[in-house]
């Protein structure tokens, strides 16, 4: 099944665009959800853990990451990818006056392994038509509702 995307019209970003020029940008538009109970469910059915094993080990996995995350360690997760923790601060005229009460702008930062990398090059990409050009490309119609009526 193909990811989905949608066409906006946005700014033009390109360097030498003319002021309050405009383009079409691809916009990717989730398909659904796959939550951890399905996810899990999934994993299950090519593997010999059962459903509730998985569940088990990813909330272990995510009380692991706390703690190393916590100590400031890069956790590997194999060919899924990283995870690092990365923030930022305001800044001070010296060194002195610097507290960690200034560290804003916290985030867990995940960067994805070799293998999730190299599979986008195998995405299939469909547009979802916007409901104004179906209805330009449908044309005339001879004003009657085609709807079943229920009695």
């Amino acid at each position: 099944m193909p990811a989905k995307y949608k066409l906006v019209l946005r700014k033009d970003l390109r360097k030498d665009a003319v002021e309050g020029s405009q383009l079409y940008y691809a916009n990717a538009k989730a398909a659904g959800v796959c939550d951890v109970y399905e996810l899990c469910d999934l994993i299950s059915m090519t593997s010999t853990a059962s459903s509730g094993d998985v569940k088990l080990i990813l909330d272990e996995l995510v009380n692991v990451m706390k703690r190393s995350l916590g100590k400031g360690e890069i956790v590997q997760v194999g060919e899924l990818g990283s995870f690092q923790l990365q923030f930022g601060s305001t800044g001070t005229q010296t060194k002195k006056e610097f507290n960690q009460a200034l560290i804003k702008s916290k985030r867990i930062v995940f960067r994805p392994g070799k293998v999730l990398r190299e599979s986008m090059n195998n995405y299939a990409f469909e547009r979802i038509p916007d409901p104004s050009e179906k209805k330009e490309e449908e044309g005339g119609g001879d004003g009657e509702d085609d709807r079943p009526v229920i009695e």
